[in-house]
């Protein structure tokens, strides 16, 4: 009987005060169990194995110790559940390395960083030689290009000649032409002219 003189107004109240305790709860909840899948991964997610001085990590899964022999009384679930339990003592172990790998790291580091200076030296002296090839290439064909230009400038100053002294004969045979053909039509004239003269 009490329920029903709740309004929902007070029923609102109430489920806002359970949200506001059981949200947090739920997110500090949800956040630990991630935090702790996340821990569990890490650890069971590589092996660090030493090779030649370093310190490497290599995934182990099932099938890294799946060509082990099974022993007697043993199934492979609890086989692979052994290996990685050494296997994660053996990680506690290299995840501390002594000073004589540490130290052959180091050397191991210094050796590539010298490799790799040496391959870079060579690289940028064979990038010189190209460049210094390139250079003089380019000069020599500033040069042919301005041997190219200046008997450019030579064959259109003769051109300009020739087409000058084309004009003028041109002219002169068209002058002569004209000369010619006047002659011809002035001699009739002239010549009946000069009959009506001595009439």
């Amino acid at each position: 009987m009490h329920l029903l003189t709740v309004s929902f107004y007070e029923f609102g109240q109430f489920l806002r005060i359970l949200l506001w305790i059981f949200l947090p709860l739920f997110i500090i909840v949800l956040l630990i169990t991630t935090y702790i899948h996340y821990r569990r991964a890490n650890r069971n997610a590589g092996v660090i194995v030493e090779t030649e001085g370093l310190l490497l990590a290599v995934d182990p899964g099932a099938a890294a110790f799946s060509d082990q022999p099974v022993r007697e009384g043993e199934t492979p679930v609890s086989e692979v559940a052994r290996a990685e339990n050494s296997l994660s003592e053996g990680q506690t172990l290299m995840g501390q390395p002594d000073g004589d790998n540490l130290y052959k790291g180091l050397l191991w580091m210094k050796q590539k960083f010298e490799d790799y200076r040496e391959q870079t030296d060579q690289r940028m002296g064979t990038l010189k030689e190209q460049l210094e090839q390139r250079t003089a290439v380019t000069q020599q064909l500033k040069e042919e290009l301005a041997q190219a230009k200046e008997k450019i400038a030579e064959l259109t100053g003769k051109l300009e000649s020739n087409m000058n002294l084309l004009m003028n004969i041109h002219k002169e045979l068209d002058r002569s032409l004209n000369i010619e053909k006047a002659l011809p039509a002035a001699t009739p004239e002239a010549a009946s002219g000069g009959l009506s003269l001595g009439e």
